[in-house]
């Protein structure tokens, strides 16, 4: 199955994606910054990038933009509970710079399967 790298800077967070990803076969990286990010992807390269729009060093669009950039390929989905992922801001995104999707924090299971399915096939609905 894939490896998907997790950036969160909330751990309760990442540690309930990496649940949910292991159950689904997936095996997971995870990240509380921006930066530790970058220093991941320096030496990995995941199959699916899982972000948090809100991140303590920069935002999480920031981020998948500069990913894009120095690691293209790699298929990004931002999520966030603070910031709407319905806003233009992020939905704008969608279809660009390596974004395939967003995800609405609170999520069910099954948004949280659906979206990863989605993103590893190339596309969201």
């Amino acid at each position: 199955m894939a490896n998907v790298l997790l950036v969160d800077d909330e751990w309760s967070i990442r540690e309930l994606c990496t649940l949910m990803l292991q159950k689904l076969g997936h095996t997971t990286i995870s990240a509380g910054s921006a930066d530790e990010c970058i220093e991941v992807l320096e030496t990995v390269k995941p199959d699916l990038c899982l972000i948090d729009v809100v991140l303590p060093d920069r935002s999480g669009m920031e981020l998948a933009i500069d990913i894009n950039s120095r690691f293209s390929g790699i298929p990004i989905i931002l999520m966030s509970g603070r910031v709407s992922t319905e806003a233009d801001s992020v939905r704008s995104l969608v279809g660009h710079f390596g974004v395939y999707c967003t995800l609405a924090k609170p999520f069910t299971i099954e948004e949280f399967e659906t979206v990863i399915k989605q993103a590893l096939g190339g596309a969201c609905s």
